[in-house]
């Protein structure tokens, strides 16, 4: 049965569970809207007043909701906006299905306002990119992009769509969805098995694939089985392995030299799901130690072996891959070997903890408050079910020292870098899951970057505490910029005193400003009452 091309792409839609669609329209997207405006079961339409605010919300939703979100932006200028958002999907493998209007094709070659090389745009940033002229070739290519968009490595797929081809006077066949398949286990587990089980001193680094993939518990699963402590990827964009667990070792350093040292005290580890270690600032040298044995687990197979040799490389589903190694494993390790190595992880896990306490607790005093403290406040407020949609930088990585965070989907963070993302993402991953509370722990510099979000914040009415951390600066430059041996003060890094309470209270959000440690521990302790959105300005000692 036919359809006209713009009832066929919400057909799609429905049938791919697209419920809500991210956007800000333009006039070629009229004759979408007009499809939205008459179809009685039509997707909800989720408005952004900036395309970055639009994208990110798209990216939380999708992380939220486990499967690809769908964007509509605005011909060239929508799309050129959105792109820090698409690389930053790009980056964390989020699925996105991206549309844009394209200028009237009956008129293009005159160049006219508004036109432009979308496809030119959108290629550095997607995953696969599509031109659609013809309307009989719309439903395939939309299929093509959603199952391309999950597929690993996923990642944001993009569709021009000409504004005149959704009205032309035509029907078109719609191809049946065709489901996923399941992937399974990884060949050459027993091979893993053994080199893992021979190891003395094994561990594991968590890459973000575990926590895409639902495979925590396999993960837990697999450490316990040979006692292996687990250090999260650098930059974890998720929590890949339960914060409070005694084989929990923290996050590698970004930085090639500080995770071979690192990882110089095992002579085996198992690296699950982690995209090459994404250094950051450059070290001379291999991530890897010399002599190390590295079994390598991908759902990926361009992973494999990508950015150092793997004695054993394995593609397969992360979940299944470990549930089944665990089971091999306790086969290759007594029992009594694990269970010493967990207790000796344990207490390692413990001192570790106990000192990171101890430096925050230390810090606290009257306001403005010390970083540490402002980390350890919101560390300790958080209910059992908190999700912390995380862009904070600097106090980012303390914080990341100080969560006790156990149920997966519980941290969210884009290792894309692209700045703003934080307000828009901690707004979809709210209405992925409403019933989780959503604390958005941010600095004021991407603050800055991403405002408009609360706009949307607002008007869905998302109960989401927004916790503005203000050292007044892009003080990661100008820590960095000292560490390179910088002299005198580093221009260009100075952002002032800000009050972010008036900038909430424009966009329609409450906000408050924080006190002390104690007042901001309670707010964020009450994020579970809120019935909607809040900010809370948070002012840090700067010295």
């Amino acid at each position: 049965m036919g359809h006209r091309p713009a009832l066929a792409l919400l057909d799609i839609l429905r049938g791919e569970g697209v419920d809500r669609i991210f956007g800000n329209p333009g006039t070629t997207e009229l004759p979408f809207l007009a499809a939205l405006s008459e179809a009685e079961d039509a997707p909800e339409y989720v408005l952004g007043v900036h395309e970055g605010a639009v994208v990110s919300m798209a990216d939380g939703y999708a992380r939220g909701t486990g499967r690809p979100a769908f964007v509509s932006l605005h011909i060239a200028a929508g799309l050129a906006n959105g792109l820090i958002g698409l690389l930053n999907a790009r980056r964390s493998r989020t699925p996105l299905v991206v549309t844009a209007g394209q200028q009237d094709r009956r008129h293009l070659q005159q160049d006219p306002m508004l036109s432009g090389d979308l496809l030119g745009l959108a290629r550095p940033a997607a995953k696969a990119t599509y031109d659609i002229q013809h309307a009989r070739d719309l439903p395939l290519a939309l299929r093509r992009a959603f199952a391309q968009a999950r597929r690993p490595p996923a990642g944001p797929v993009f569709l021009s769509l000409p504004m005149d081809l959704l009205t032309e006077d035509t029907e078109v066949d719609v191809p049946a969805r065709t489901a996923p398949p399941r992937p399974g286990p990884a060949a050459g587990l027993d091979r893993a098995a053994v080199l893992l089980g021979g190891a003395a001193r094994p561990a594991i680094v968590a890459g973000d694939g575990v926590g895409r993939e639902d495979a925590v518990a396999a993960l837990v699963r697999t450490a316990e089985a040979c006692g292996a402590r687990v250090h999260h990827q650098p930059m974890a964009d998720c929590l890949n392995f339960p914060a409070t667990h005694p084989l929990h070792a923290g996050m590698l350093p970004p930085r090639h030299d500080a995770i071979r040292a690192a990882l110089s005290a095992y002579d085996a580890v198992l690296i699950v799901g982690a995209h090459a270690f994404t250094p950051h600032h450059y070290s001379p040298g291999p991530a890897l130690p010399t002599g190390i044995t590295v079994v390598q687990l991908d759902s990926d197979a361009d992973e494999i072996g990508r950015n150092f040799p793997a004695d054993a490389g394995l593609v397969g589903a992360l979940a299944p891959s470990l549930h089944r190694l665990a089971e091999l494993l306790r086969e290759q390790v007594p029992d009594h070997t694990a269970k010493a190595r967990v207790l000796r992880a344990g207490e390692r896990h413990t001192a570790e903890r106990a000192r990171a306490e101890s430096a925050a607790r230390a810090a606290y005093s009257a306001a403005p408050l010390a970083p540490w403290a402002a980390a350890h406040a919101v560390a300790h407020g958080l209910p059992p079910d908190a999700v912390v949609v995380e862009e904070a930088i600097t106090v980012g990585l303390l914080l990341r020292r100080l969560l006790r965070l156990d149920r997966p989907g519980s941290y969210t963070h884009t290792v894309g870098g692209g700045l703003g993302w934080g307000i828009g993402a901690a707004v979809g991953r709210s209405l992925a899951d409403p019933g989780r509370p959503v604390v958005s722990v941010l600095g004021d510099g991407c603050a800055l970057f991403g405002l408009q979000g609360l706009w949307s914040a607002a008007r869905q009415q998302v109960p989401v505490l927004f916790v503005v951390m203000g050292n007044g600066s892009y003080r990661t430059l100008q820590d960095t910029y000292k560490a390179m041996g910088g002299s005198g003060s580093c221009p260009g890094t100075e952002l002032g005193a800000l009050d972010f309470t008036l900038a909430a209270r424009f966009f329609g959000v409450d906000a408050v400003r924080a006190e002390s440690a104690d007042h901001l521990r309670e707010l964020v302790a009450g994020v579970d009452e809120l019935t909607r959105p809040m900010l809370v300005d948070v002012p840090l000692r700067t010295s």
